[in-house]
């Protein structure tokens, strides 16, 4: 808490000054999100490099046919004829059920969560986003890493899994180095809100509620609409169709669920379990530069395991973030009500 403290002090006295007066390291400090849980979450945020030592690095040598790639882990796709060309796999087989996973997920350490951070310039001209008349002259971006990503509905009777799931939390600066927004990162899209309505610990602390299984981040702990009808909107015409089948037999509400257990962020808050601030410099970060995907995969089924018939891909796992966004997605929504 002492090291954010002094960051906002620096950050009060200096904002007349212009944006240069604060350093990348004291902004991503002084708003360093707090992030609650479901109690029923497996996953917590985690170094990528857990990760890295339990994966298979994999190249597409011929359509849908993977070969293991020997070490050191690529950085550049030179070379590939298919795309995606390399790929993150966990030793679980995606369509093989969650008895392999929720092995890998009692490793998970609640005590040592990890987030990622960096800061980037808004060029002159940028858009703000969606509901917003001033653009930002600079972001802050939090990336939080998990393993897996497996959303279920409440009775457990529709999944949608996949590995290697990056979520993201951004703050919108202004000129003087205000704030302006945070930008939570949900499904296929995100909710962007202005600065005074987000709840906050500690004056500037932005609190998220992570949802169970999915990690989407959201301002409040009600139960909130995944719009998974928005990923679906660049699946081929058959997945589309079937996946939105498996929505309907479910005859659930399609529901993020969200909670207050494993509290984790800044280090000095009451009831807070440190979350470690990494500043990321993919300059020297050779995983940072990956040109792949992060899993085998992503998945929609129905029941008590994938089957065939109740099962419909929705395409390769996500790919590396762009860590130094200038924007706001245009297809992230203001929030409202």
């Amino acid at each position: 808490m002492r090291i954010a403290l002094l960051a906002l002090v620096v950050l009060a006295c200096a904002a007349p000054l212009g944006r240069a007066a604060a350093p990348p390291v004291d902004l991503l400090q002084a708003y360093e999100p707090v992030l609650y849980f479901h109690p029923s979450e497996e996953w917590a945020p985690e170094a990528v490099e857990s990760y890295l030592r339990i994966v298979r690095v994999e190249r597409q040598t011929a359509k849908g046919v993977w070969t293991q790639v020997p070490p050191p882990l690529p950085t550049s796709s030179a070379g590939c004829t298919l795309s995606p060309c390399l790929r993150l796999d966990l030793p679980c087989r995606l369509r093989g059920g969650l008895g392999c996973y929720r092995t890998l997920a009692q490793q998970t350490d609640w005590r040592a969560p990890v987030v990622y951070g960096t800061v980037a310039t808004v060029p002159a001209g940028a858009p703000p986003p969606n509901g917003f008349a001033q653009a930002p002259a600079r972001l802050i971006h939090y990336w939080l890493f998990y393993a897996f990503d497996d959303w279920r509905s409440a009775h457990e009777r529709l999944w949608q899994t996949h590995e290697g799931d990056w979520e993201s939390i951004t703050i919108g600066l202004d000129a003087n180095d205000a704030p302006l927004f945070a930008a939570y990162s949900e499904h296929c899209s995100g909710t962007v809100l202005p600065w005074q309505a987000v709840t906050k610990r500690a004056g500037t602390h932005p609190v998220a509620y992570v949802a169970l299984g999915s990690h989407a981040n959201w301002f409040s702990a009600t139960p909130a609409d995944t719009r998974f009808a928005e990923c679906l909107k660049g699946a081929p015409g058959t997945a589309a169709r079937k996946a939105g089948a498996l929505l309907t037999f479910a005859q659930e509400q399609i529901v993020d669920r969200m909670g207050t257990a494993h509290a984790s962020g800044p280090a000095g808050l009451p009831g807070v379990t440190p979350l470690r601030l990494v500043e990321l410099a993919p300059a020297t970060t050779a995983w940072a530069r990956f040109p792949g995907r992060w899993g085998e995969g992503e998945i929609l089924w129905l029941g008590s395991k994938p089957r065939s018939l109740t099962t419909v891909s929705q395409g390769y796992g996500p790919g590396t973030p762009h860590w130094f966004a200038t924007s706001v997605s245009a297809s992230w929504h203001p929030a409202t009500g």
